[in-house]
């Protein structure tokens, strides 16, 4: 074994205590990401079994209709208003100081924040499914889908805001580089989902159902680990009325809205793809796009995995100024990234289409022109994802409100455009071609200050 892989499988397998803050900043990183990636192993695995078995069993309209509620829900994820985020550095923050009173002040005061806005997601998803799902999905064929169709949606709405508090959990468990404990839960609620699809095919249910199984499973995970998390391992955190604090919560807000703004910017060029192929090229159109993602998102999978532990990492280095840190693994985390995904891209672009027809049948093989954008695309992204990592954990948010707003309007925009012209090929070519203009050397360039920040 080589002298770097004894030293990465020392972090990742030793239960000794940590020597120092660098020691357990890098085994809660190992640990973390390795445990991340035994779980998309698993949801790898879960989702080889399940793309076929759906497609088959709902057909292309309702499974590219499954895919879009998904990434409606995905897209979501924005309505925390930046709380997770902030709430992520807040309390690594307190860990890094080992003040465990300011850390239960947060997360009462963020849980408390959460509630609420889940409370106006609920109503609003009793309310407002009808018109949602007659939005995303005006051209349905089947009147099988077109009867499905609003159930699934309110469902789906629904047990997303049961879940929005339950966010929670995760940030606690990231900023205190536990990571790997969060991914535990992650794995059971994977077999849950696979479990669920099963009983729904078994028993010939529908889409609505289908929903409510997956979703389900992931609901009760989060309420076990919220249950397990407050109440054994870390009893200390444990949310109350009393510590909510309203000058905890104008703390929480004033990065939570940079985070939100973010948020929306990412999830307006990651997720309104598969809507805006829904909405003007069909639903069974989703099927083909999504499948290809899916595949060629393999390419950027580890640096997606180190993410959530690099970034309280960061966090904490930042906060106690381990400067020398922050450098050496933001070079050893972009040569990784890029190479690696280098690697998987060339792949993926030689032997994609073989492997997607092989895996979800002739109607999900894309033109090879999607293909190449897809290869492009994930190229830029294997290093965007290293820059972004580092001005999220450390702060530095206003430039990122800026130009990843501009990005995801020029994106949305020239995805309606070219998605006419080109079809599903004009839609990932959007992508690209907005992160190329707007996004991607303002990001380094804001990299670049803050290591310059860091030398002085």
């Amino acid at each position: 074994m080589t002298p770097t892989l004894r030293r990465w499988a020392s972090f990742t397998l030793s239960r000794a205590a940590p020597r120092d803050h660098r020691d357990r900043r890098a085994r809660g990183l190992f640990q973390g990401t390795a445990s991340a990636l035994m779980a998309r192993v698993l949801a790898i695995c879960v989702s080889v079994i399940s793309v076929p078995l759906t497609i088959g069993y709902l057909g292309n309209e309702r499974y590219g209709a499954w895919v879009t509620i998904v990434s409606v829900v995905t897209f979501l994820s924005i309505t925390d208003f930046g709380l997770a985020g902030s709430l992520t550095n807040a309390i690594g923050k307190a860990q890094a100081e080992e003040d465990h009173a300011r850390g239960q002040r947060l997360v009462s005061s963020a849980l408390l924040m959460l509630s609420l806005i889940a409370s106006v997601i609920l109503i609003a998803a009793v309310m407002l499914a009808p018109r949602i799902a007659a939005l995303l999905f005006p051209n349905l064929q089947s009147p099988v889908a077109r009867a499905e169709i609003v159930p699934a949606v309110m469902i789906a709405l629904s047990i997303f805001a049961l879940n929005l508090p339950l966010f929670v959990s995760s940030r606690v468990l990231a900023a205190h580089q536990e990571s790997a404990l969060a991914n535990v839960w992650n794995i059971m609620a994977s077999l849950g989902n696979l479990a669920a699809l099963l009983v729904v095919i078994w028993f010939r249910g529908g889409l609505p159902w289908l929903v409510f199984g997956c979703f389900g499973f992931g609901l009760a995970a989060n309420i076990a680990c919220a249950v397990w998390l407050f109440g054994i391992h870390k009893p200390w955190l444990r949310p109350s009325l009393a510590s909510v604090d309203p000058a905890f919560v104008k703390i929480l807000f004033s990065d939570g809205w940079k985070f939100f703004v973010i948020g929306v910017g990412w999830m307006v060029n990651w997720q309104t793809d598969n809507m805006v192929i829904a909405h003007f090229l069909g639903a069974a159109q989703v099927t083909p796009y999504a499948v290809t993602f899916s595949l060629f998102a393999i390419a950027t999978g580890l640096q997606t995995l180190a993410y959530p532990n690099l970034w309280p990492a960061y966090t904490e280095a930042y906060a106690q100024r381990d400067y020398e840190w922050i450098r050496k693994t933001l070079r050893s985390n972009f040569k990784f990234s890029f190479f690696t995904a280098t690697a998987i891209v060339v792949f993926l672009t030689i032997f994609g289409g073989e492997i997607i027809r092989l895996w979800a049948g002739a109607a999900a093989v894309p033109p090879f022109s999607v293909i190449v954008w897809m290869a492009l695309w994930r190229l830029m992204l294997s290093t965007l994802l290293v820059g972004s990592c580092l001005l999220n954990a450390t702060g530095h948010l206003k430039g990122m409100t800026i130009y990843g707003t501009a990005t995801a309007v020029l994106n949305l925009a020239l995805s309606i455009l070219l998605a006419k012209i080109y079809g599903i090929t004009g839609v990932i070519a959007a992508t690209v071609i907005a992160f190329a203009v707007a996004n991607y050397l303002p990001t380094f360039l804001e990299v670049r200050s803050v290591l310059r920040k860091c030398a002085h």
